[in-house]
């Protein structure tokens, strides 16, 4: 925008003339102008650097007074105790703006306890949501049975989002009469029975395993049987016997005997027996896979196997 510049009508300067006019044909300054150049002549009385000089100064001297405190505390061992109470100190004032925990929203949680999340997490409605630290609440809620794994979201001004991953139950570990829900790795999840007060439907789909150290061996068993689904899905019941084998009960009842070092290829055994002769719909006890070359059936009194069944049809019934 345009400057307008205003011009002093007694003040005119000479154009023209002679080159040789005397002083006394110079113009006479006002007297504003003359006060004002004396003004100028008792300032100039000062340094040139007197002014810059003071500016440092007052800039300079909080600095000075801050870095002095600093010193004193950190000689006195108390820089970490002062720098902490001035971050609660900036923490509670920035809830009282606003920043305060209003809501923890949830995502991905089906077994987990709400109220145990809250619990590890220690928050209140209106507590400073800058005071939760994040990674530490990461850690707090991994250390939940349930969550594999977890994240944390500030959300501001109010709301925690918390994301968590939890383990799949895999079967039920009867021990000590007690029965436990454990994931896939056999960590231990809940107490079944305390579920199944609470209505929980899941585990009653679940197989059962019993031996002191059954969740331990789990993780094996599981990847066997994944081989062969279709014998998995008739499995109701695993026994860990001696510490060193597995014996499997399926839904039929029937016991099938596993082999301590092979069972990957008993399994396998099992499952062509059962495709070409359905082994496992007969009326049979228990199947043992413990021998390399041959699997024992047990059958019961009234058992019919697939070879008896046509010898039974050759033999002539007794004439009456």
């Amino acid at each position: 925008m345009p400057t307008r510049l205003s011009i002093d009508p007694q003040f005119r300067a000479g154009f023209g003339g002679s080159a040789n006019r005397g002083r006394n044909d110079m113009p006479v300054p006002p007297r504003a102008m003359a006060k004002s150049a004396q003004k100028g002549n008792r300032r100039r009385a000062w340094p040139r650097w007197t002014r810059p000089a003071v500016k440092a100064a007052i800039l300079l001297t909080p600095v000075l007074v801050v870095a002095g405190m600093a010193a004193s505390a950190w000689q006195r061992g108390t820089f970490a105790e002062t720098t902490a109470a001035l971050q609660e100190s900036l923490i509670q004032t920035s809830a009282s703006a606003g920043f305060a925990i209003a809501d923890v929203l949830v995502e991905g949680r089906t077994e987990t306890d709400p109220a145990s999340i809250l619990r590890v997490l220690g928050v209140q409605r209106g507590d400073p949501i800058l005071a939760v630290t994040l990674s530490d609440a990461k850690e707090k809620l991994e250390s939940l049975p349930w969550v594999a794994s977890a994240s944390i979201e500030r959300h501001l001004p109010g709301i925690l989002f918390v994301r968590l991953t939890e383990r799949e139950p895999m079967a039920i570990w009867q021990h000590d009469r007690k029965f436990t829900v454990i994931d896939r790795e056999g960590r231990p999840l809940a107490d079944a029975t305390e579920l199944a007060r609470r209505g929980n439907r899941r585990i009653e789909t679940l197989p059962q395993v019993v031996g002191a150290n059954a969740p331990m061996q789990v993780p094996k068993l599981l990847a066997a049987l994944d081989n062969v689904p279709a014998l998995r899905e008739k499995v109701s019941a695993a026994s860990w016997v001696g510490d060193r084998r597995w014996d499997l009960k399926l839904k039929n009842s029937v016991v099938v005997k596993l082999p301590e070092a092979r069972m990957q290829a008993a399994l396998r055994q099992l499952a062509e027996m059962d495709a070409t002769g359905q082994v496992l719909d007969r009326d049979i006890v228990a199947i043992d896979l413990r021998q390399n070359d041959r699997a024992v059936l047990q059958t019961s009194a009234t058992a019919v196997l697939p070879w008896t069944e046509e010898e039974n049809k050759k033999k002539p019934g007794k004439k009456t």
